[in-house]
């Protein structure tokens, strides 16, 4: 990760080279959705996403890929959440407004029974549509984790929703 060549930063408070203010209105909903997903809980993603732009935003100039690392640094912070929690949470019945409409709530329902790693694999390569590489960088395992992950979350959503 290369830094930029200039040290200091403007009278905003921000690092040289990097737009805060826009990358946050790019980036701020797609990461709530991540983490209502993850979390099932709209408050605590709203929370979370929050915290980690102030948390990130020191590191984020001379990133070639801001919204990859500000995604990884959600996925980690709804990780943290759930150990400091000491216990899964389900999903909420009704998905919020960060849910389109047109998404089947009996899902989302099941989708709150899976295990945590389970979920976020199933989240992150099917919800986000993102390659199994990427995946597998995130959570920081194997490709074949991932994808042995993906087999065994779509087994058990099957199971659950019989």
């Amino acid at each position: 990760m290369m830094r930029g060549a200039s040290l200091g930063c403007d009278v905003g408070g921000e690092p040289p080279g990097v737009d805060f203010a826009e990358l946050y209105v790019t980036h701020r909903d797609r990461l709530i959705r991540l983490a209502y997903l993850l979390t099932g809980s709209q408050m605590v993603a709203e929370d979370l996403v929050h915290d980690t732009f102030i948390r990130v935003q020191p590191r984020l100039d001379g990133l070639l890929e801001p919204g990859a690392y500000l995604r990884r640094s959600v996925v980690n912070a709804c990780h943290s959440w759930h150990r400091r929690q000491g216990r899964e949470r389900t999903l909420a019945v009704d998905p919020p407004a960060a849910v389109a409409p047109s998404e089947h709530v009996e899902m989302w329902d099941a989708l709150g029974h899976l295990q945590g790693t389970r979920r976020t694999v199933l989240v992150l390569r099917y919800y986000l549509d993102l390659p199994e590489a990427e995946v597998a960088a995130i959570l920081g395992c194997r490709i074949g984790t991932v994808k042995s992950a993906a087999h065994r979350a779509l087994r058990d959503l099957r199971r659950i929703l019989e």
